[in-house]
């Protein structure tokens, strides 16, 4: 081997090393350069997982997953009905995010107002839609009428019991405020008129319960406690506030009549409370025969409270029963036009008789 071959030799190996060095570079930029773009799609499509169909509001309909439908299934329909523009978006969040097994069945209100990852979450949660009926009870309905207007709604549509054969002592170990009330008695007074959201296939005893649980939250331990300090019985309230609750309107006028009646108890004196008999007889216009109808609810033929209350009372009309205002008045009359005219006596009173309903 000559002098120059010796020298030639060590120059192949830095070039090696050269071409080795610029592949390992090409290859680290290609994979930087991957890995950026893989970042970039990423960000792009979290962005999009987040982005609603519509950006304004529409209306929600619902959206039905079958049992066994997996994320797939899912997705599909859900591109399919619109509510979502691409099915890929909420496949890839639900395998990112470990919840496609999670995935519930059921009836759900959904809409392209809600971007991918909502509507997943909210299938995850099995957050599904509410067959709900809202209903009104108004103050003073009686049973019977409560009942009429439960089931015209589509309540308790499989229901064979009748409200008015419940009876307190079904209740009273769920209620202290039935303590002094009859056992035997009927839920009349103790179903809190209000405004109330049930479930459509909600059975009687959760209608039940969810009034009288609402009872007892407005008849707080406060006005409990005065109650007691005045040596009544809630029953007696109960009562009071009834018969109140249909014979006026205002809740001035409420506790003058209020007034008005616990006086004539404490002087022996009979209520002649029209809506007492009313209650009896199931009917409004009453006659002179009526009013001598013996019954244990005709306050014309019995001193005191009538044997329970006439319908359900509302917090006013409860109020008015525990805070009386004292007056000098022993009668009262209510005008066609529901106002009320007080008289301290008989002559009076017949006089605003003749006056305003003759």
């Amino acid at each position: 081997m000559d002098e120059q071959q010796r020298q030639e030799i060590p120059q192949e190996i830095p070039r090696q090393k050269t071409l080795v060095f610029k592949i390992m570079v090409g290859f680290g930029a290609v994979l930087v350069i991957c890995i950026i773009a893989a970042g970039i799609a990423y960000v792009t499509l979290s962005a999009r997982i987040e982005t609603p169909l519509s950006q304004t509001s529409v209306p929600e309909r619902i959206f039905v997953v079958e049992k066994g439908d997996n994320a797939k299934t899912i997705a599909t329909r859900l591109e399919q009905e619109r509510f979502i523009a691409d099915s890929f978006l909420f496949e890839f969040y639900a395998w990112d995010e470990n919840i496609a097994s999670s995935l519930q069945a059921g009836k759900y209100l959904l809409s392209a107002s809600l971007s991918p990852k909502g509507i997943a979450d909210k299938i995850a949660r099995g957050d599904v839609a509410r067959d709900t009926i809202v209903v009104t009870i108004p103050e003073g309905y009686g049973i019977w009428t409560i009942e009429a207007k439960l089931r015209e709604i589509g309540l308790l549509a499989k229901e064979k019991r009748h409200l008015a054969n419940l009876s307190i002592g079904e209740f009273s170990a769920q209620h202290d405020f039935f303590a002094d009330a009859p056992a035997e008695a009927n839920l009349d007074g103790y179903l809190f008129p209000d405004t109330y959201e049930f479930e459509r296939e909600a059975t009687l005893d959760e209608i039940v319960g969810r009034m009288l649980d609402n009872f007892g939250r407005k008849l707080d331990a406060p006005l409990r406690e005065e109650i007691r300090r005045q040596e009544k019985s809630i029953s007696d309230i109960v009562i009071m506030a009834s018969m109140i609750q249909k014979e006026v309107i205002t809740p001035e006028d409420m506790r003058l009549v209020s007034g008005l009646l616990w006086k004539r108890i404490a002087i022996g004196m009979p209520l002649q409370v029209d809506a007492t008999v009313s209650y009896a007889l199931n009917k409004n216009d009453l006659t002179r025969a009526d009013l001598a109808t013996d019954t244990p609810y005709n306050t014309y033929l019995y001193k005191g409270l009538p044997k329970g209350p006439i319908g359900n009372p509302g917090k006013e009309a409860l109020l008015a029963a525990i805070y009386p205002t004292e007056n000098d008045y022993l009668f009262y009359i209510s005008k066609p036009n529901k106002e009320t005219v007080f008289s301290r006596t008989l002559q009076e009173h017949n006089a605003a008789v003749a006056k305003y309903l003759r």
